[in-house]
């Protein structure tokens, strides 16, 4: 049935509770909803705030690019890596390529060598080697690369890309410093490391390289072009071993990469470079490159995989990047371009012993022909890592152990050249000594200066071919100078076993002293006469090469008195003699007869003071300039006496260890050598040696 509402609110009102009620939530339920029974009466209020928050966050996240764009394009035209061409101060005198492997030194009294072997940082750069123009730059020492390019406008795309390149910071790179871009000193300007290239390194064979020193090259290489692959450049293109880079720390960095806006259309160069000299500085290109004349300049990722295999067998064989064969560089481009070739044209492996197989399977995977088949970086060094096999983990202690096996090398090294500088210099010395008498010259070898000084008895000898006019004028030049060598190292063999020296040679004329600079009593005029009669012996058996048949007839003249000798000259500086006795033993040669010894007066009693010479007296001569003098003739010696006399003035015979090095003949070294076993057999009938 139906119960009315009033009823029903009345009956509630009459109602009692026996006890409190436990609403749940603490309060009886709402009559009605928040909003509403049809939801009419509740504001969206979360919704706006979602829909606040998003439109707020999509507003500074527009705001953050906006700043970054604007902070971009701020930094970009800041031009922070521009550098003021007069704030480098640049050495012109070091060279600007290095084509040639030449090096250059800043200081001109410092040793010069293809590889630096000083340890000082790069700060102290006085006892290094230059490889490239260098300069300073806020007291640092950078390399310098210039461009030839008669403009250059600095577009939106090479800002980015020397932002990059100032951007790019690695271990293994070599980092960029700067630019000068206002023509015509478009500079770029690196960091310069001391050791100079990789490829400076393997040519010189006074750089040993064990298996340490080859893994943490290898190690330094991977590593940057790994770094390099990843970023912003993504590849080199220019990989080869002068662009890997060696610091006074033996850590590789891989170096002229990048810039590549800035480089087209300069000139390198390569104009007027030799062909062959171009086809080698593509050596390490990857065939797919070079046969597409138009290939990207910073090249592919997987043609640096190809140029790292030709650097790996570099460092392996240290034999170039094709080894020794014999074909020139442009044969060998055109050999590795050919497609039908099978295999392709390589370098060879086969000489590669006791090279980790490792290293052989992974170049040449490197060189592989599809470029597909090649690894990346990252592979080849998880491929080489048996390489490293005995590498301590920590950086900082393999270097160490490097400067260590660096340091043992160079030791090694300094002690070898001390020998060979030990050597030249023992070679320079007897040419020396040849040139001036021995006292003299080691005078002027400790920066003395030699007076000239006189002597009051000296002997001097003077002797010319008769007919030597008539006979070279029948002969070639050559034959003429083939003779006189021949005949005066004959006569320097015979000379050295006197107590003499041979002032100079002039044509056919001999001219000979004794007594100075080291006086000798009166044993000169002894001197001269025993070498004189032993020239005589000697120049009867002396036969021409060109006309055996013929013989020679010397003219001999020899005079006692004073003189005054020095050294005249700074370049070339010769001793010579002045006096009148240098003029009267001109005058007993030229007066004289063939195979005679004219002697003077003055001689002539020396000579008999001494006792053991046979002489007979010629009379009075007529002597140009001195009017009649009486002269002698020197016919011979009493050997046995001559031997007593010195025996009783206690003079030995001259001792042979110290002999200078003997003058060669220019040509037919077997004839010279009979004329000298003459001249020896001669020597030794002396009575210096009996």
């Amino acid at each position: 049935m139906m119960i009315r509402g009033d009823n029903i609110l009345k009956t509630i009102a009459n109602l009692k509770f026996l006890a409190d009620i436990e609403w749940v939530g603490n309060g009886p339920p709402a009559d009605e909803p928040v909003c509403g029974f049809h939801g009419k009466k509740c504001v969206m209020w979360k919704v706006a705030i979602f829909v606040s928050g998003v439109t707020a966050a999509v507003l500074l996240l527009a705001l953050l690019v906006t700043y970054k764009n604007w902070a971009y394009e701020q930094e970009l035209d800041s031009l922070l890596w521009k550098i003021d061409y007069k704030d480098i101060q640049i050495n012109e005198h070091t060279p600007s390529t290095n084509a040639n492997r030449v090096s250059k030194n800043v200081h001109p009294l410092i040793r010069t060598s293809q590889v630096s072997l000083s340890s000082n940082v790069e700060g102290d750069f006085r006892y290094t080697t230059i490889f490239t123009t260098v300069g300073v730059y806020k007291g640092r020492m950078l390399a310098v690369k210039r461009f030839k390019k008669k403009s250059i406008d600095i577009t939106r795309k090479m800002k980015k890309e020397l932002k990059v390149m100032r951007d790019l910071r690695h271990d293994n790179l070599n980092p960029f410093v700067g630019a000068c871009v206002e023509p015509p000193n478009i500079i770029i300007i690196t960091e310069y490391c001391s050791r100079g290239s990789l490829r400076d390194i393997l040519e010189n064979e006074d750089v040993k390289l064990d298996n340490m020193f080859n893994a943490s090259i290898i190690g330094d290489i991977v590593r940057g072009m790994t770094y390099l692959h990843e970023s912003p450049l993504r590849s080199h293109g220019n990989l080869k071993s002068s662009n890997c880079l060696v610091d006074s720390r033996w850590v590789v960095k891989i170096s002229d990469f990048g810039l590549h806006e800035l480089k087209f259309g300069a000139d390198t160069g390569d104009n007027e470079m030799d062909f062959e000299k171009q086809c080698e500085k593509l050596l390490w290109k990857a065939p797919e490159l070079l046969r597409d004349p138009c290939s990207p300049a910073n090249g592919t990722q997987k043609g640096d995989i190809y140029s790292f295999g030709i650097i790996l067998y570099e460092i392996i064989s240290r034999k170039g990047p094709y080894g020794h064969i014999s074909m020139t560089p442009s044969e060998i481009i055109k050999c590795v371009i050919r497609k039908d070739h099978d295999p392709p044209f390589r370098p060879k492996v086969a000489k590669l012993c006791g090279s980790f197989d490792c290293v052989i399977s992974c170049m040449q995977e490197c060189w592989a022909e599809q470029p597909e088949s090649r690894p990346d970086f990252k592979t080849i060094n998880a491929k080489l890592r048996p390489m490293r096999r005995g590498m301590k983990p920590n950086i900082f202690d393999n270097m160490l152990a490097m400067m260590e096996k660096y340091a043992n090398n160079l030791e090694a090294l300094v002690d070898e050249r001390t020998d060979q500088l030990n050597e030249e210099k023992r070679k320079t010395d007897a040419l020396l000594y040849e040139m001036l008498p021995k006292y003299v010259a080691d005078q002027l070898k400790k920066g003395h200066k030699v007076e000239a000084e006189s002597f009051d008895s000296v002997t001097i000898y003077f002797s010319d071919i008769v007919g030597f006019t008539k006979m070279a004028a029948q002969c070639s030049p050559l034959e003429v100078v083939d003779f006189l060598n021949d005949l005066y190292t004959c006569f320097d063999s015979i000379i050295e076993n006197y107590d003499v020296y041979k002032v100079e040679t002039i044509g056919d004329a001999y001219m000979v002293v004794s007594g100075l600079p080291i006086p000798n009593g009166d044993k000169h005029a002894g001197e001269i006469a025993s070498m004189a009669l032993h020239l005589l012996e000697a120049i009867k058996m002396f036969s021409l090469r060109h006309k055996p048949e013929e013989t020679l007839m010397l003219r001999i003249g020899i005079h006692s008195g004073a003189v005054c000798a020095g050294v005249v000259g700074r370049k070339m500086p010769r001793y010579c003699l002045f006096g009148d006795t240098v003029n009267t033993a001109s005058r007993m040669e030229s007066t004289g007869l063939p195979l005679r010894v004219h002697c003077s007066e003055s001689c002539r009693n020396l000579l008999e003071k001494l006792g053991g010479y046979v002489l007979e007296e010629r009379g009075l001569i007529n002597i140009k300039g001195k009017g009649d003098m009486k002269t002698f003739w020197l016919t011979g010696q009493i050997d046995s006496y001559r031997i007593k006399k010195l025996q009783e003035q206690e003079m030995p015979p001259k001792s042979n260890s110290n002999q200078p090095v003997t003058r060669s003949s220019l040509k037919q070294p077997n004839k010279l050598a009979s004329s000298k076993s003459i001249c020896r057999r001669l020597s030794l009938d002396s009575p210096k040696n009996l």
